[in-house]
């Protein structure tokens, strides 16, 4: 069924939502595949990135300028901060061209265009928990006792899953329109890394500059997690319920943005 033939018997607003959560459950193990097809490492690659850049990133920061973990030792902070810009930065650059990158499979048939972007993350979450299941590991054997303040490292991580949809389901229409935002985004994200607490402590930045971490959501899920599972800290609720509505805010708005424009979609794709 063509794009135009189809374009009379879209589906209602639930429809849609069964059809992209079925179409999900394909995407993203096909997407799996496609990304470590031909690879000898497989998910090993989940974990060598991180841990290139915790050895650079990571003496330089404790060498030159005496860089720490706060409440937790620095290599299992740096670690938990890794796992989780790893996962942010991936999923959001990878979802960024998922939309042009499958341009002839968007203008031949029609299916909810999100499904995508999204797929891409569901991807990445695989990663994630790989990652995860580290960070516990590293946090063992640096000696650091769990408490029952690990729990809300759930609501954290959610908190950043969503951002993550969000950001990814967003760039990934605005792509197909202008094609620079897929430069913008490769850009972004480099320069969020360093403005982002991964590597240091949020209490290792100038007084003037703690507002970074605050409007930052990814900053944000970092130290929630880093304090309840490393350091045995609630976290800031009410700043992480901000950035949760905002989050979701954005991710609607996304959702609506890609089911306004996506017939114009295929005109430029």
């Amino acid at each position: 069924m063509t794009e135009a033939g189809d374009q009379a018997e879209r589906p209602s607003f639930w429809a849609r939502e069964r059809q992209t959560w079925t179409l999900l459950q394909t995407l993203a193990p096909r997407e799996f595949r496609v990304r470590y097809r031909e690879s000898y490492l497989d998910l090993a690659w989940a974990l060598i990135t991180p841990l290139v850049l915790l050895a650079v990133y990571g003496v330089i920061l404790t060498q030159a300028f005496d860089a720490d973990g706060g409440c937790a030792p620095y290599l299992s902070a740096a670690w938990v901060g890794l796992v989780l810009w790893t996962f942010f930065s991936g999923a959001v650059f990878q979802a960024s061209n998922s939309l042009v990158g499958s341009g002839e499979l968007v203008t031949k048939i029609y299916f909810p265009r999100e499904a995508l972007p999204l797929a891409e993350v569901g991807v990445s979450l695989v990663d994630l928990a790989l990652g995860g299941a580290t960070v516990v590991i590293v946090a063992g054997v640096q000696g650091v006792q769990p408490s029952v303040t690990v729990i809300a490292a759930i609501p954290a991580v959610v908190l950043l899953v969503v951002w993550t949809a969000a950001v990814g389901v967003l760039v990934s229409a605005l792509t197909v329109f202008v094609r620079d935002v897929a430069h913008a985004v490769n850009l972004g994200l480099r320069a969020g890394f360093f403005a982002t607490p991964v590597m240091y402590d949020a209490s290792f930045l100038p007084a003037d500059l703690r507002w970074i971490v605050d409007v930052n959501p990814v900053a944000v899920a970092i130290v929630a997690v880093r304090e309840s599972v490393l350091c045995g800290i609630w976290p800031n609720w009410g700043l992480m319920a901000v950035h949760g509505v905002f989050g979701i805010t954005l991710l609607v708005l996304a959702l609506l943005y890609v089911r306004r424009y996506e017939s114009h979609m295929v005109d430029v794709l």
